[in-house]
């Protein structure tokens, strides 16, 4: 098979895993809502279309306690996504902050599928997975406090230009040397995503390029470690191309990987989290021969030859296809979601326990089609969960009183 054939199969791909890899699964059979004994779950909001539909990234809370985020559909011109508001005592009054809407400025951008994050100033800041000049996603700001007008940073330009990458698709985290620090899915010179910083006035500069062998097609932020160094996931790519775990060195300019074998999980899409000198992390498939997706461990400052660790297999009773990264609870708990698996086939909220045996334990099951015809809990949840005092915020994909997704919270 020649270069090009190759080039054009992997371009296939990574449009399909940016824009449907988190697939719309078929609804099952009317079953009834699923809750744990001590646990209170509660949909927020109920998008519509109009306000908003299929938020894939999940809330952030503002220094002002409101929360902030995006759909990647919806909206009230061309269904190109949204930002928006929840404000109020209980956080359930909704105010839609953008309407995206392609190429044109002065909101330039479609599909945004990253939670938002907000810098020291107050600023926040986003990407869309298309749209803008190229078609290839961008990089933009809103300025506070309305947070009303968008100022667009970057039109990623692919493998070519000043602007090299493409289709972001993980959020910006705010890097130790005063810079932003990011990932796009593709561009660079082997179209297979790339590293970049980016500096608060707008100069973008791309760090690592991926080529297969060190992965390909990250979908997650970067999460920088207490050693000082980047850690992240590319979903494909590697020595078998299940998709590898990988460290950037800034001091050095170095890139390690460590690659997944199926085993111990394949298809990372997540972020990672830190805690105990391991990075936590899930993966969408792999784990045996249920395939159903794992969350792994891997050390701070691994080698090549480490391989990530399986600390649980998902096995679709508890959960399966897991999209989002872990959050951390009490000592030696951590909370999560599935965007399939469960009672009704579409996602759970699960704890994990790490002291002694590690044990998931499904807290929550996503509910098929209710009373009614409302899905009214949401379903697919696709996002990290985001504690807020004693609750935690998530967002799911599908389901609600229209079908377009919602905001839900739960306090376990």
């Amino acid at each position: 098979m020649n270069k090009m054939n190759l080039c054009k199969q992997r371009q296939t791909k990574k449009r399909a895993l940016i824009l449907t890899s988190l697939t719309v699964l078929a609804l099952p059979l009317v079953l009834p809502l699923q809750k744990a004994a001590a646990f209170s779950f509660s949909p927020v909001i109920n998008f519509n279309g109009t306000n908003g539909a299929e938020p894939k990234a999940g809330v952030l809370k503002g220094s002002d306690n409101n929360l902030y985020g995006t759909t990647s559909q919806g909206g009230s011109s061309s269904n190109n996504g949204t930002a928006f508001k929840l404000s109020g005592p209980t956080l359930t009054t909704l105010t839609t902050l953008i309407n995206f809407n392609g190429t044109a400025s002065p909101n330039k951008g479609t599909n945004p599928v990253a939670r938002l994050f907000q810098a020291a100033d107050g600023t926040l800041y986003g990407v869309t997975a298309t749209g803008g000049t190229s078609n290839l996603g961008t990089l933009f700001k809103l300025a506070s406090p309305s947070f009303t007008t968008l100022t667009t940073l970057v039109d990623f330009s692919g493998i070519l230009g000043t602007k090299v990458g493409g289709n972001p698709a993980g959020r910006l985290i705010s890097g130790s040397d005063g810079n932003f620090w990011g990932t796009t899915s593709t561009g660079g010179v082997n179209n297979l995503g790339t590293i970049f910083k980016i500096s608060p006035s707008g100069t973008l500069t791309t760090v690592a390029i991926f080529n297969g062998t060190n992965g390909a097609i990250p979908l997650a932020r970067l999460q920088q470690a207490t050693d000082g160094k980047y850690y992240g996931t590319a979903s494909e790519g590697g020595a078998t191309d299940r998709g590898v775990v990988f460290e950037y060195d800034s001091a050095t300019a170095t890139l390690t990987v460590s690659s997944f074998n199926g085993a111990n999980g394949e298809a990372p899409q997540s972020g990672l989290i830190e805690s105990g000198g391991f990075l936590y992390g899930t993966t969408k498939r792999g784990g045996g021969s249920s395939n159903k997706g794992v969350i792994f461990k891997i050390p701070l400052g691994f080698t090549s030859s480490t391989a990530p660790t399986l600390v649980v297999s998902f096995n679709g009773t508890n959960g399966a296809k897991p999209t989002a990264a872990l959050t951390p609870g009490a000592s030696g708990i951590f909370y999560g979601t599935t965007s399939a698996g469960g009672v009704n086939g579409t996602g759970v909220i699960y704890k994990l326990t790490t002291t002694g045996t590690p044990t998931i334990t499904t807290l929550y099951s996503f509910n098929a089609l209710g009373t009614g015809g409302t899905n009214v809990g949401g379903a697919r949840p696709e996002s990290t969960l985001i504690p807020v005092g004693t609750d935690y915020y998530g967002t799911a994909s599908g389901g609600g009183t229209s079908g377009r997704g919602t905001v839900f919270k739960f306090t376990p």
